[in-house]
């Protein structure tokens, strides 16, 4: 059999373009024409992630885990006394993925973590779909701008998701390491433990546990188990209380109904209820979508929608991997009597990311929860014959 050559797909043309603005970032930053020690570069969340770095290979990484006062004086120390309010919220296990960040220095470190992980993510959207359409592809570059914009780590959680929920048929150990790597981020897999046990998937899921107990192990084991205590003891209450009442911008950035509520200055014990009205309803739609559901794919994009009207709290830089198969979904081969809505409302899914952000400032309008919720009524109230395997 003669064999084809291989088609320079649109995936591949987003992968080179990554590649070459990193290339011309890093030139910039090598041979100086601009000032990279300004706040414009440092005041990043990534600025987060290559301080825990340094302070784990200065043998300071209790001051992450020690409350807010310690780390935040090592953020002025490090980039001055004007900088502005950030705090630690991760888990040991996540310093343990992060510690070569800080081998370079901050620009350079930001650079090449935006372009590594952007080209996982692109990896990753492969093997959900390998023929990627050009409408899809383009719908993709929503979600690269959020996140090379937020300097977050979207590309490295949204890779680890599709991992997960693409390989959990073909390559189950694989997924299960996927899974268990993403409990750094606890809040974007609530549902995938059910969406396992639903599928009887055993495999997915002694591999998640165990790579997960790795995880833990391994950081408290090098890092040291007080830190496990600190966390518990200072960054998880500071956590819930930045979540229920403190202000920013941070809150336009939530596509749940509660960030969104909270935005709209709604008291926080207010918002949650509303808001887990439509969890519940959220809920609810995911398990009858895991019923309706013919396909692993539209299983998979029932959970990512769900996992978002049911999570109080995730940014609009986690939406990476709902993103993802949003944009394949609206571009998948339709039936005739599928509804004209489809395409159209799955478009939005996928612009999400930056569409929210934008409109909830501009009218207060509640987007993101809006067009999760239609598009999960979409899935659940579809004629069965009408669902298509991809």
């Amino acid at each position: 059999m003669e064999n084809r050559p291989r088609r320079f797909s649109p995936r591949h043309w987003l992968a080179a373009g990554c590649v070459l603005v990193a290339c011309v970032a890093i030139g910039f930053i090598w041979s100086r024409p601009v000032e990279v020690n300004t706040i414009a570069w440092s005041n990043t969340d990534f600025s987060n992630y290559w301080t825990a770095s340094t302070l784990l290979l200065k043998g300071r990484v209790m001051d992450l885990f020690s409350g807010q006062e310690t780390y935040f004086a090592n953020l002025q120390a490090i980039f001055g006394p004007d900088y502005p309010w950030r705090n630690w919220s991760y888990p040991p296990s996540y310093v343990l993925l992060m510690w070569p960040l800080g081998f370079a220095q901050l620009a350079s470190s930001l650079v090449i973590f935006q372009l590594v992980t952007a080209l996982f993510f692109l990896h990753a959207v492969s093997t959900v779909q390998r023929d990627i359409t050009p409408g899809a592809s383009a719908l993709l570059i929503a979600f690269l701008i959020c996140n090379t914009v937020t300097a977050q780590n979207g590309f490295l959680t949204a890779a680890l998701m599709l991992y997960g929920l693409s390989l959990r048929d073909r390559n189950p150990i694989v997924a299960g390491i996927a899974f268990g790597l993403l409990t750094v981020k606890p809040q974007l897999g609530l549902l995938v433990p059910i969406l396992l046990l639903y599928e009887r998937r055993w495999t997915v899921i002694v591999a998640a546990g165990l790579s997960s107990l790795a995880l833990v192990v391994a950081s408290g084991t090098l890092l040291g188990w007080e830190t496990w205590a600190g966390y518990i003891r200072h960054n998880v209450p500071y956590q819930s209380y930045v979540m229920t009442d403190m202000g920013g911008i941070f809150l336009r950035m939530m596509p749940s109904l509660f960030g969104t509520l909270r935005f709209m200055e709604m008291p926080s014990s207010q918002a949650m209820i509303i808001h887990s009205v439509l969890a519940i309803a959220g809920f609810a739609g995911f398990l009858l979508g895991l019923v309706r559901a013919r396909s692993l794919f539209e299983r998979s994009l029932v959970l990512l929608l769900a996992s978002f009207m049911v999570a109080p709290y995730s940014l609009v830089y986690d939406l990476g991997a709902l993103s993802a198969v949003a944009a394949i979904a609206a571009f998948q081969q339709r039936s005739d009597e599928q509804s004209i809505w489809w395409r159209p409302t799955f478009i939005l899914v996928a612009l999400l990311p930056l569409i929210h952000f934008a409109f909830l400032g501009l009218s207060h309008v509640p987007v993101a929860p809006l067009v999760l919720s239609c598009a999960l009524l979409l899935i659940v109230t579809r004629p069965r014959n009408q669902t298509q395997a991809i």
